[in-house]
């Protein structure tokens, strides 16, 4: 079907809300129940408490924060305000819902509404059900996707704004009314308070208007400067106001810190900073992990589909080919430059256009199939969408079945090894997985009284967050000091800090490390005098003339 023919498209009314209550029943089936890993568990407390856990953390006497809510909600680059607040201001409105099922909740609810619009922008463009479908559940059960769908992160939210905006400009497109395109700014300026990842838009959308210009068939007309302008205006007054939630959070900054000491954080600087030491070698990692997770997601089938739509979706999506292409290549652009440790997140942006053009690619092979292969071949496309998560489940247990662990996929071991990692982060399926609340009460609970545990919060994630989630907010073992250093650059860092604090403290109280990092706790240097020994999930440091009779010290 041509753009233009399917321009005249509505929704069917109850089409999309049937794709959203399944999507949410399979989302809030596998949801994580409790307290989950890593940063997920940072946006938990952050939820929780309405703070920004390093401005949480710093207790200097300058630092005194207004009497209002979120006085203490940063907008530094791992912050994300509109997040906090709506998960905070749900969490103090339902009591009586238990509140770290409630913030993972909140991604349900995001991502079940993102495939959603999913469904209804390519069932309108392309006037095929069926299509629309095979993209909306291939978007469902696609790893990445999923998985932040059933746990505390921000990007389903993002997802929802940003096929938001799109649905919306497309609205404009078909009725010419200018509120749909406000509206349009208005949902991708809450996307970027939610996340600075929205301002990527920009570059994508210089290159839209490139591929618009060039799709027109010569001789071109003149552009009307006037009436672009006219648009950008009011986009963007519409983007600024979504935007005020940032804003806000930014001016109230500003009166707790200098504004030299916020631009960094803001606008990611010290992660910059490692974008331009990126290698050759470096870029090509990034490239073949990208190419290899995005067949992880789709399946090669659906790979196939997604070139199809990239490059021939104009015939059944006009337009909105052009959209997706310029913001799958923007975004996808970014996920490979952005070499960081989670930098899987940093493609779930790249998959929502890559499942747009998926989307696209089937309504163009399907419009080319007789009825009965047409039949065969959705039958085998759902059975492909049926298979993933199968796979995903049951691909950790291969991998241990041959010897493989944790790292196979360089992640990180819990303390001293009580988490099976790479089920966590293959599986999307949380449904009753409570790992993370059992490592932390019982770890807690064993600690004896006094003790200090280091656990430098960029190397130890997992274990800082999930023990001082414990210590701050639910108020157990107050006694026990936790010293992540939040507010030290992670990449400056020095293991004198560490290594100071058990010279000076160890005749003191006990004293325990998260890992065995030599870059962080200087590892090498106190095996010289003392013993690392595993004790209640972490490793205690004790001098050699005092180690228990029977320890096993690292070697």
């Amino acid at each position: 079907m041509s753009g233009a023919a399917s321009q005249t498209k509505r929704w069917a009314g109850w089409e999309p809300w049937l794709v959203f209550l399944l999507a949410l029943a399979f989302y809030t089936y596998t949801l994580q129940p409790s307290l989950a890993w890593g940063d997920g568990t940072r946006l938990q407390r952050e939820a929780v408490t309405g703070e920004s856990f390093i401005l949480a953390e710093m207790v200097e006497p300058a630092i005194t924060p207004d009497p209002f809510p979120f006085n203490r909600l940063g907008v530094a680059a791992w912050d994300h305000p509109l997040y906090v607040i709506v998960a905070h201001t749900l969490v103090k409105l339902l009591p009586w819902v238990a509140r770290l099922w409630l913030v993972n909740f909140v991604s349900a609810l995001c991502g079940a509404g993102a495939v959603a619009l999913m469904y209804g922008l390519l069932a309108t463009q392309t006037g095929s059900r069926a299509a629309a479908a095979v993209a909306a559940a291939g978007l469902m059960v696609s790893h990445t996707f999923w998985f932040h769908a059933v746990t505390p992160e921000v990007y389903t939210l993002w997802a929802l704004l940003l096929l938001a905006a799109l649905v919306l400009w497309q609205r404009f497109e078909r009725t010419g009314r200018r509120r749909w395109l406000f509206a349009a700014g208005l949902a991708l300026g809450l996307g970027a308070s939610n996340h600075l990842l929205a301002g990527l838009a920009v570059p994508a959308l210089v290159i839209y208007a490139a591929l618009e210009y060039l799709a027109q068939p010569k001789p071109r007309p003149p552009v009307a400067w006037r009436q672009l302008i006219g648009w950008a205006v009011l986009a963007g007054v519409g983007f600024l106001l979504g935007f005020v939630p940032y804003l806000i959070q930014l001016v109230r900054l500003m009166r707790l810190l200098p504004l030299k000491d916020i631009m960094g954080p803001v606008v990611g600087t010290t992660f910059l900073a490692n974008l331009l030491a990126l290698t050759p070698v470096g870029f090509l990692t990034s490239l073949v992990t990208f190419a290899v997770l995005t067949l992880v997601q789709f399946n090669p089938v659906g790979v196939v589909l997604g070139l199809v739509g990239l490059w021939r979706g104009a015939r059944a999506g006009g337009a909105l080919a052009r959209k997706v292409a310029a913001g799958y290549l923007v975004y996808a652009a970014f996920g490979v430059l952005y070499h960081v440790s989670d930098q899987f997140a940093f493609f779930l942006s790249a998959y929502v256009f890559f499942a747009l053009a998926l989307g696209l690619g089937a309504a163009v092979v399907l419009a080319k199939l007789p009825g009965r292969r047409r039949t065969w071949t959705l039958a085998g496309l759902a059975a492909l969408i049926v298979a993933m998560p199968v796979a995903y489940a049951a691909a950790p247990g291969l991998v241990h079945a041959n010897g493989g662990g944790d790292e196979v996929l360089g992640v990180p071991q819990i303390g001293t090894g009580v988490r099976d990692g790479l089920a966590y982060y293959v599986n999307p399926n949380k449904h009753g997985d409570y790992s993370a609340w059992d490592f932390g009460l019982e770890t807690m609970t064993a600690l004896p009284p006094n003790a200090l545990v280091l656990a430098e919060w960029y190397t130890d994630t997992d274990e800082y967050f999930v023990l001082r989630y414990f210590n701050a907010v639910e108020g157990i073992r107050t006694d026990v000091e936790l010293e992540g250093w939040p507010t030290e650059d992670p990449f400056g860092f020095s293991a004198d800090l560490a290594l100071a604090r058990v010279t000076n403290e160890i005749g003191q109280r006990p004293i325990y490390l998260a890992s065995l990092s030599d870059f962080y706790y200087g590892v090498e240097t106190l095996k010289r005098d003392y013993c690392l020994t595993p004790e209640h999930n972490l490793y205690r440091v004790y001098p050699m003339a005092q180690a228990p009779a029977g320890a096993v010290c690292e070697p």
